[in-house]
């Protein structure tokens, strides 16, 4: 892939900042229009540098594809926090799993 400067810019802001939303993402590039911003992520995940991370039906965020882990969210009030999973690398591979989203009620929601 050639390199261009939108690319970049998207992967160092998702090396900054943990599952930012396309708006997030425009937002912080202001310079480049909604279609660009678009293309560029969608052809990074297509090549396997960033993650879709598919938070409900209307929502999807992205994260750089070796930072990639699981991650816990919130029913209530859609918290997301990383979450560690005993299982090695190779386990998950051999059940064809690349990544866990688990869903329930948050401590503070709870309470």
């Amino acid at each position: 892939m050639r390199t261009n400067v939108y690319r970049q810019h998207i992967l160092q802001l998702l090396g900054e900042n943990h599952l930012m939303s396309m708006t997030e993402i425009q937002n912080a590039i202001p310079k480049a229009d909604f279609s660009t911003i678009f293309r560029n992520i969608e052809t990074m995940v297509k090549n396997g540098e960033i993650k879709k991370i598919f938070i409900n039906h209307k929502e999807t965020r992205y994260e750089l594809a070796d930072h990639a882990h699981n991650h816990f969210i919130c029913n209530d009030c859609g918290d997301i926090e990383s979450l560690h999973i005993t299982l090695s690398k190779t386990e998950l591979r051999a059940k064809n799993v690349s990544d866990i989203t688990v869903r329930g009620t948050c401590n503070n929601c709870t309470n």
